[in-house]
C-alpha cells in the first residue's frame, strides 16, 4: 500500500526539481531556436546523468519549463568552458615555443658579448689541455648533457601577448553588443547576426538568454510582490474560513479525494470517509498547515472545500449555502473576505454530486469538476472566450486551438491538434492497462473491471451504499447516482427544442439532439465509418475493434 501511494505522488512532477506544472517529456525531441532538443540528453551530457531511461519508463520521466531554461543556460556555460580550455591547450604549445625562442635569443647575445672580449694569450697545448679537462668535469657531473643537446625541443615557442587568443576571440565588444542587439530587436536570428558580425553562435545565444531572462525578472518583479500579496491574503483567508466553518480542504484526481494534510497523499472513494479522517488525524494542522499546503504558489493558486452541512463553529449557525457563509461572517463576526470569493471552490461531496452554487447534478465527479470552470472567470481564453478557475485548466484548454500537424508516431496519421493526437495514439495504438488497483498492484483495461476485481479480492474494502427512499443497496457509486436519477427524480427540466421531450439531465437531452442532426461529425480511425454521436463511435469500435 504504501509503495503504490508513493508511485502516485511523482508521476507527474518535474525530475529535477519535483514540482507539477506545464511539464515536458525528457526523451521526446523538441524544437528551440531552431534546433532539435532531447532533454534527458541534455541532463546526461551536463551532469554525467544516466544516458537513457527504461523504455516503460520513458513516458514518466518529466521536466518543468523552469527547469529547461536552467538546463540550457548550464548547459551553454558547460560548452562554453570546454571550447575555452580546448582553445587554449591547441595554442598552449606555440606560446611556450616563442617563450623559449626568446630565451635563446637572450643567451645568444651573452654569448656574442663574451666573444667580443679580448683574454690573454696562452700557449695552444694549455688551452686543449684545460678545454679536455673541463669537458671531462662536465661529462663527470652531466653525463646525459649531449643528449639534451641532441634532443628537439618538447615545447614550442610562446606566442607573444598581442597575438594570444587571437583565433578564440575574434570578435570585439562593440561587435558582440550590435548581435545581441539585433537580435533582442527581432532584425536578425542567431544565427544571421553570428554570421554577421563574428561572433560565435553559442556566445550569442547563451548572451541572449541572460539578457532576456534579466529583462523578464526586471519586468516582472513588481508584478511578482502584487501576487505575492494577493496570495498571502489568500492562505489568511483560508485559515479564516476553517477557523469559523467545519468546511474540509482537499485534492482530488480521477474522481477521488485525497487528504490535504497527509504527506503520503491518502485517497478516499466516498466524501463521508475524507471528513472523518480529516476531522480525527489533523484536527491540531487544520489552520497550522495551510501554509505548507498553498506551496509553490504558482501550483496552488485556488483551494477546493467540502462544504458538506455548513455551520459557524464559533455561534454554531447553520449555513444554508456557499454565498450565506460570506454574508454570516461579514453581518455576525465583521469579518470581511475578499480572494476567497475568486480563489476558494466549494463542492459538496455526497453520493448524489450537486454543484455547490447552482444545485446542478452529475454523474460523476469529473463532470462537476469541469462544471466549476463556469462559475469562476479568472483565466479567459482568448481564442474561444471559455473562462477557467485556473492557470493549469486553461493552459490544458488551449492545447485545443494550437493547430498544426501532428503526426501519429504509432501509424503516422496527421492531427491538426496535439490533444487529438494524443486521444487517437492512447485509443487506438497504446492499449495498456491504465487503471490501478487502489489497494494492490494489479491494473486493468477499465474502471468496471477493477470494480469487479475489488469484489472478489477486495471485498472488505467495498462500500455499500443504500438508497434512502427506497432501500435498495449498490456497491458501486454510478450504480446509486444512476439509481438515484432514474428512478427517484422526476423533475424533468431540460426539453428539446425540436421535439418537445423533457430528459432529467442536460447530457441526456445533447444526447437525444443528435437524432434531429443530420451530418456525422466522430469518424472512426481504424474503418473511417462516421457516426452522429461520440457515443456511436465508442460503441461501434468496441464492438468491431477490439
Amino acid at each position: 500500500m504504501e509503495t503504490n501511494t508513493v508511485t502516485f505522488m511523482f508521476l507527474a512532477r518535474c525530475k529535477c526539481c519535483l514540482n507539477e506544472g506545464e511539464l515536458q517529456n525528457l526523451w521526446e525531441p523538441y524544437v528551440f531556436d531552431g534546433e532539435t532538443e532531447i532533454y534527458g540528453e541534455m541532463l546526461a551530457e551536463c551532469f554525467s546523468l544516466s544516458p537513457q531511461a527504461e523504455d516503460h519508463l520513458q513516458s514518466i520521466d518529466m521536466i518543468c519549463n523552469s527547469c529547461i531554461k536552467r538546463l540550457r543556460d548550464a548547459l551553454s556555460f558547460r560548452r562554453e568552458v570546454i571550447a575555452s580550455a580546448q582553445v587554449l591547450k591547441e595554442h598552449q604549445d606555440k606560446m611556450l615555443l616563442h617563450t623559449t625562442e626568446k630565451e635563446d635569443e637572450v643567451q645568444s647575445e651573452k654569448e656574442t658579448d663574451y666573444q667580443n672580449i679580448e683574454y690573454l694569450d696562452i700557449t695552444e697545448v694549455s688551452k686543449d689541455q684545460s678545454s679536455d679537462d673541463n669537458s671531462r668535469i662536465d661529462e663527470s657531473l652531466n653525463p646525459n648533457r649531449k643528449m639534451f643537446k641532441k634532443e628537439a625541443r618538447k615545447w614550442p615557442k610562446k606566442l607573444p601577448k598581442e597575438y594570444r587568443n587571437k583565433t578564440y576571440k575574434q570578435y570585439s565588444v562593440a561587435a558582440l553588443k550590435l548581435a545581441i542587439d539585433a537580435v533582442l530587436d527581432d532584425r536578425m536570428t542567431i544565427a544571421q547576426a553570428s554570421q554577421t558580425y563574428g561572433v560565435p553562435r553559442k556566445t550569442v545565444t547563451a548572451k541572449i538568454h541572460a539578457a532576456r531572462n534579466k529583462k523578464e525578472e526586471k519586468d516582472e518583479e513588481p508584478n511578482k510582490l502584487y501576487e505575492k500579496e494577493k496570495h498571502d491574503k489568500l492562505i489568511e483567508e483560508i485559515k479564516t474560513i476553517l477557523t469559523y466553518t467545519n468546511a474540509v480542504p482537499y485534492k482530488s484526481k480521477a474522481s477521488r479525494y485525497y487528504c490535504v494534510y497527509c504527506s503520503n497523499g491518502t485517497g478516499f472513494e466516498d466524501g463521508q470517509d475524507l471528513r472523518t479522517h480529516t476531522r480525527t488525524k489533523h484536527v491540531a494542522e487544520r489552520t497550522a498547515g495551510i501554509d505548507q499546503i498553498m506551496r509553490p504558489q504558482w501550483m496552488n493558486e485556488v483551494i477546493k472545500l467540502d462544504i458538506h452541512c455548513l455551520h459557524c463553529t464559533i455561534c454554531l449557525t447553520s449555513i444554508p449555502n456557499w454565498n450565506d457563509m460570506f454574508r454570516h461572517l461579514d453581518e455576525v463576526h465583521q469579518i470581511v473576505l475578499d480572494e476567497a470569493y475568486t480563489r476558494v471552490i466549494p463542492y459538496i461531496l455526497n453520493r448524489e454530486l450537486n454543484c455547490a452554487l447552482c444545485s446542478e447534478s452529475f454523474t460523476s465527479y469529473h463532470y462537476l469538476d469541469g462544471h466549476m470552470n463556469t462559475h469562476y472567470s479568472n483565466y479567459i481564453c482568448y481564442e474561444c472566450g471559455d473562462i477557467f478557475l485556473a492557470a493549469s485548466r486553461l493552459n490544458k484548454h488551449i492545447e485545443i486551438h494550437q493547430l498544426g500537424e501532428y503526426p501519429c508516431p504509432g501509424c503516422g496519421k496527421v492531427f491538426k491538434s496535439k490533444k487529438y493526437m494524443r486521444k487517437h495514439f492512447d485509443y487506438i495504438h497504446n492499449i495498456e492497462k491504465k487503471i490501478k488497483c487502489y489497494y494492490c498492484p494489479e491494473r486493468f483495461f477499465a474502471t468496471f473491471e477493477r470494480h469487479q476485481h475489488n469484489l472478489k479480492m477486495h471485498k472488505e474494502q467495498v462500500k455499500i451504499m443504500t438508497c434512502e427512499v427506497c432501500g435498495k443497496t449498490f456497491d458501486w457509486p454510478p450504480y446509486y447516482t444512476t439509481h438515484m436519477r432514474r428512478i427517484h427524480r422526476t423533475e424533468k427540466n431540460y426539453k428539446c427544442n425540436d421535439c418537445g421531450k423533457m430528459f432529467l439531465t442536460k447530457y441526456e437531452l445533447n444526447n437525444h439532439r443528435v437524432k434531429h442532426k443530420n451530418e456525422k461529425n466522430y469518424v472512426c480511425d481504424v474503418c473511417s465509418k462516421q457516426f452522429k454521436s461520440k457515443p456511436g463511435l465508442s460503441k461501434h469500435y468496441q464492438v468491431s475493434h477490439v
